[in-house]
């Protein structure tokens, strides 16, 4: 949660908005995260969970031109040709 909440802090405090894609072995904690925003206030919409396939989901999100940036923890097996 640490490391979730320290990469999204920023992106929201600059008015961007957030996709989160948590390890498949933990995925309650984000989920917790964002029912605890939308109690602070936070937008629908502004903060957002996806869970699943990660190769499928991961392929979706670098084919995407609306993502801009992209920041993640862990292996760099997933994303070492991103880009390319």
């Amino acid at each position: 949660m640490a490391m979730l909440t320290r990469k999204l802090g920023p992106a929201l405090a600059a008015g961007c908005t957030g996709v989160i894609k948590p390890a498949n072995n933990t995925p309650l904690s984000a989920f917790a995260l964002l029912t605890l925003a939308k109690k602070a206030g936070v937008p629908d919409g502004v903060l957002n969970a996806v869970a699943g396939n990660t190769p499928e989901i991961s392929d979706a999100i670098m084919a995407s031109h609306e993502v801009r940036k992209i920041s993640f923890t862990g292996s760099t097996g997933r994303w070492e040709n991103a880009g390319a």
